[in-house]
């Protein structure tokens, strides 16, 4: 199971978990042969997670089925969601070893299973540095033994977001928001981006259950930004005529039972600075968590020291 506390893992699912979502990103983002080779109404949502274990703070994962419209036979693709803020020149080590646990999964869950099914992996990057490795897996060994016909032929598709500019984002409109708000979070055009961000917003508040969606993006920023951009983009939606008024309360009220489901120190504390983020009131959290300024203070101090 992925790491539900990470906020970037949990905005990556929420959104792309839908196919629809899905869908229009990899149809936007991959190379036109390869987009054209898939019937894309038929993608649909599978089972599991096959990130290492140690990696899921960084990593999340999500495998999907298609059908390929050239044979009609079920394709798995597989979308490793990478933020780091730093490439991985292994990755594509990393991709072949989790296609091979899809493999084997596939195997374990189908013993009689002759043939096995053919993945596109896709590795979508949202970092602070561009991605200059190569997606070969041959290139990972010396040149002089590359064409070695025993050499594996493996490479993975990348679609590597900080080569965007806000205006070239693609996809539906939740998707065009994830991807816009993650580009914020890792430092990349800032204002641009919250500002694109706020005029998608105005048509997801419209959408049936756009009022939920719309509270998700709000705490996602709140958890990974400080008050100046989280004031930004207020500043950026009512500069589009979405006036939030006392709705930030809703907001808070959200990142208070995250932080209560999560019950551990670390994330009261993540829960706490959050709500200090969008404007919440010391009365209002310590009525809410039971914690004081001086309590959260000295709560911070007792988790630097057990850090050292």
């Amino acid at each position: 199971m992925a790491d539900i506390h990470q906020p970037h893992d949990r905005l990556f699912r929420a959104v792309f978990s839908d196919a629809g979502e899905a869908a229009s990103l990899l149809q936007a983002a991959l190379p036109g042969a390869i987009r054209d080779s898939f019937a894309w109404t038929t993608l649909t949502l599978l089972d599991g997670t096959f990130v290492d274990e140690d990696l899921r703070g960084s990593q999340s994962d999500l495998l999907y089925q298609v059908q390929h419209a050239g044979t009609g036979q079920p394709v798995s693709m597989y979308l490793l969601f990478e933020h780091q803020s730093s490439p991985d020149p292994w990755m594509p080590l990393r991709m072949l070893r989790y296609c091979c646990r899809i493999w084997e999964a596939g195997r374990r869950d189908d013993p009689d299973l002759r043939e096995l099914r053919p993945i596109l992996p896709v590795v979508f990057y949202q970092g602070a540095r561009g991605w200059k490795h190569s997606t070969e897996f041959a290139d990972l060994f010396p040149e002089a033994v590359r064409s070695l016909a025993w050499i594996p032929r493996f490479t993975h598709e990348l679609l590597d977001q900080t080569t965007l500019e806000p205006e070239a984002v693609a996809g539906n409109v939740k998707g065009r928001i994830a991807q816009l708000l993650m580009m914020v979070a890792f430092g990349r055009h800032v204002e641009a981006a919250l500002d694109w961000a706020a005029r998608w917003t105005l048509s997801l508040r419209q959408a049936e259950g756009g009022v939920d969606e719309f509270r998700r993006f709000i705490v996602y920023l709140a958890t990974v930004q400080d008050g100046e951009v989280v004031k930004t983009f207020k500043d950026a939606l009512e500069r589009h005529g979405l006036d939030l008024g006392g709705e930030i309360m809703t907001y808070a009220e959200e990142l208070l039972a995250e932080g209560e489901a999560r019950g551990r120190m670390e994330n009261q504390m993540e829960t706490v600075e959050g709500l200090l983020r969008v404007g919440v009131t010391w009365e209002v959290i310590e009525a809410a968590t039971g914690l004081t300024e001086a309590s959260f203070q000295a709560l911070k101090t007792q988790l630097r020291g057990s850090d050292s």
